[in-house]
């Protein structure tokens, strides 16, 4: 993965995170022949729950699963090269293991 500036990618986009859905959550929709590299996160859960990114719903694993509990503030903070992207013209879904009100923002850059 290369930095985030530069031919072949948008702007940074930001994404508010407000899902609660036990299983698939989409936070960003699919692009068509983009793939969405995320460049920070911010996640707050109300309740203890596991969360993992994935490229596309039920997808492949962009993360292990993470074990946070109630209001714990889960930060990646702004990585140049970004933390991990979907695979071209995949939705970037959060796999929750409980129907947990989960909140933040992410910002990603769509890679051609």
């Amino acid at each position: 993965m290369g930095k985030i500036a530069g031919p072949g990618f948008g702007p940074i986009r930001r994404a508010a995170i407000d899902v609660a859905v036990n299983g698939d959550n989409t936070l960003v929709a699919a692009v068509t022949g983009r793939a969405i590299r995320v460049v920070s996160v911010v996640l707050v859960p109300a309740a203890a729950v596991t969360v993992r990114f994935e490229s596309g719903a039920g997808g492949t694993a962009l993360s292990g699963q993470m074990n946070l509990a109630a209001y714990d503030i889960f930060v990646l903070s702004r990585n140049e090269d970004g933390w991990f992207e979907t695979a071209s013209g995949a939705l970037l879904n959060l796999e929750l293991s409980g129907a947990v009100s989960v909140d933040g923002a992410l910002s990603y850059v769509e890679v051609a």
